[in-house]
């Protein structure tokens, strides 16, 4: 099992390393094999050691399906004008989405990267707040599996594919029907799922406490029974924020004018939701014993170099025990 630290390229990750020595330096301090990049923005200073790039999380659009369905009035009720819309996808149509998830792979294969991760997910920002969904997941599932087909469609390079679960429609892993559904239907002949279990925990508003949500991805394990076998990744976080979403889709934020307001808007939510904390109690080494996962990353979101050292000293001494 190789151990991982989250990272991205943009300024807010990288500025607060001084030098590539010093991203080395944490990863050696706790015994880490590598990073799991996000490579979103460029890295002039090359703070990130390519040699180190395990995994390559792609971008992830929230809300994509229609764009790539041509759905234009759907597209306009979300983001007000399909000027709007182009510039959100870089492009007028679907090509757009499908290069774009192409210049992932491109820069997984620069990094030399083991593996991609995907999300799985599609929700416009009202639906993300209210809970109610003009897509099913069965919708969700099938445009990413014909969207992938177009993305890997002669692609050279083949790295382990790594399908992520989110708490919106697509790949929620409480569904077996649903799990089955997509990896069945994604035309690649190395894919498998990346557990995320902080969102996992959204799945379930009324998990209170780590030990409830640990209760509960262990259920989810039993009824996916054989499949679960194609978890080949895990996220390792927690946040319980099940009382935080239900209050918000009863009382629902008054969205704001503009499309750029609006996402902003769903960006704090988003984050108020899925906070990625250290999943302390006890019992989650033998999860990760259960679930025998090739890659573990300790996946956090933090505001600087030390707060992260001390999130990661937290779930190490965790796993420990």
């Amino acid at each position: 099992m190789k151990a991982l630290l989250n990272c991205t390229t943009s300024p807010y990750d990288l500025d607060r390393f001084p030098s590539r020595e010093a991203l080395l330096s944490l990863l050696d301090e706790f015994g880490l094999d590598g990073i799991e990049l996000l490579a979103c923005d460029e890295d002039p200073n090359a703070i990130v050691p390519k040699e180190r790039v395990i995994g390559q999380h792609m971008l992830y659009f929230p809300y994509w399906l229609d764009f790539y369905r041509g759905d234009e009035q759907a597209l306009i009720r979300e983001f007000g004008s399909l000027d709007v819309c182009e510039r959100v996808y870089g492009g007028s149509t679907k090509r757009a989405l499908v290069d774009r998830l192409r210049e992932d792979f491109q820069k997984a294969e620069y990094y030399g990267a083991e593996y991609v991760v995907f999300h799985v997910s599609d929700a416009r920002i009202e639906e993300a707040m209210t809970g109610k969904f003009r897509h099913s997941s069965a919708e969700v599932i099938d445009g990413t599996c014909d969207l992938l087909a177009e993305v890997l469609s002669g692609a050279r390079y083949r790295p382990l594919l790594l399908l992520e679960n989110l708490w919106q429609p697509g790949l929620t892993f409480t569904d077996p029907a649903m799990t089955r559904r997509l990896l069945q239907g994604v035309p690649y002949e190395n894919v498998g799922l990346m557990l995320d279990t902080g969102h996992l925990f959204h799945a379930n508003e009324t998990i209170a406490s780590q030990e409830e949500g640990l209760a509960y991805i262990h259920r989810m394990l039993d009824r996916h029974g054989a499949l679960a076998g194609c978890i080949r990744g895990i996220h390792l976080n927690q946040s319980i924020t099940g009382a935080y979403a239900k209050s918000m889709r009863e009382h629902p934020a008054v969205l704001k004018q503009t499309y750029d307001e609006r996402a902003w808007q769903m960006f704090e939510y988003a984050f108020a939701i899925d906070k990625h904390c250290p999943f302390t109690c006890a019992g989650v080494s033998g999860l990760i014993e259960r679930i025998s996962p090739e890659y573990l990353t300790f996946e956090f979101i933090t505001d600087g170099l030390e707060q992260h050292r001390a999130l990661l000293t937290e779930q190490k001494r965790a796993l420990e025990q």
